[in-house]
């Protein structure tokens, strides 16, 4: 991990900061946060704030982003699993827009950049994505890294972590289903196709998926039994489309008060 004595990352942005919000869900990824949080705070124009929710970890997650430096912020909870991570993180933000990133993935230089100039160029747009690369943990023996399947190229995914997000977007399709394991985005997506929410992708690489064995495996077998679960809530919104979940509503940005 590349940073300074201070704790902040070795890259500096003198570009004002704009007002988004990263989300950082974070259960024992401490070999990575770091290398996660340098990516988000090196964009340019710089977020706002980057608010890290230590999930219940055991490691020393939680110590490397409270000794991080500005902007990034630590709160830590018990272990609850992903999506309240994140529907915590979105309901302490201050920001207009909301995006997310993995503790154990990276953003890529220009990546934020040109996802808020494409959500600036067309105001009607609830959300933009980009692109997505996976790579293999170049720490890994080789031995390991020759047993994961490393798609090549690039795919067009609409992966929580590619997302910006207007905050009045969340207010109209709802927070993160925290009952699902790991398909909390793909239900969001559906949910917000069934809102009719418009949204676009940039033909540009902006998350880095690591991938190193814990991300694999059990998430795996639990994302086949979200996937059944996720098709059923949607199927039974579409037949009674007048009891749809409660929509969660978050405070206003600094931007709104």
């Amino acid at each position: 991990m590349a940073n300074s004595e201070a704790g902040r990352p070795a890259a500096t942005v003198n570009q004002a900061p704009v007002s988004i919000a990263v989300i950082v869900p974070c259960y024992n990824a401490g070999a990575y946060l770091g290398e996660a949080l340098e990516s988000a705070c090196s964009q340019s124009p710089a977020p706002m704030e980057v608010i890290v929710i230590d999930d219940g970890s055991t490691d020393d997650s939680a110590s490397i982003a409270e000794h991080f430096g500005s902007p990034v912020r630590c709160v830590r909870q018990p272990h609850r699993g992903a999506g309240a991570a994140r529907n915590a993180g979105m309901a302490m933000a201050r920001a207009a827009l909301i995006a997310f990133l993995d503790a154990d993935d990276l953003w890529t230089s220009g990546g934020l950049a040109c996802r808020l100039d494409a959500l600036n160029a067309e105001p009607a747009l609830g959300y933009v994505s980009g692109l997505v690369e996976q790579f293999v943990s170049p720490e890994l023996p080789d031995e390991i890294r020759r047993s994961f399947a490393c798609p090549p190229g690039t795919s067009n995914a609409r992966a929580l972590g590619t997302m910006l997000l207007r905050r009045e977007t969340i207010d109209r399709v709802g927070l993160l289903d925290e009952t699902l394991r790991v398909a909390e985005g793909l239900d969001w997506v559906a949910r917000a196709d069934e809102a009719g929410v418009p949204t676009r992708v940039v033909d540009q690489v902006v998350l880095r998926r690591r991938i190193h064995g814990a991300n694999t495996g059990a998430q795996n077998h639990h994302l086949r039994l979200d996937y059944l679960r996720m098709l059923k809530k949607s199927l039974d919104r579409r037949r009674a489309p007048d009891v749809g979940d409660q929509v969660a509503v978050l405070p206003p940005s600094v931007d709104d008060a």
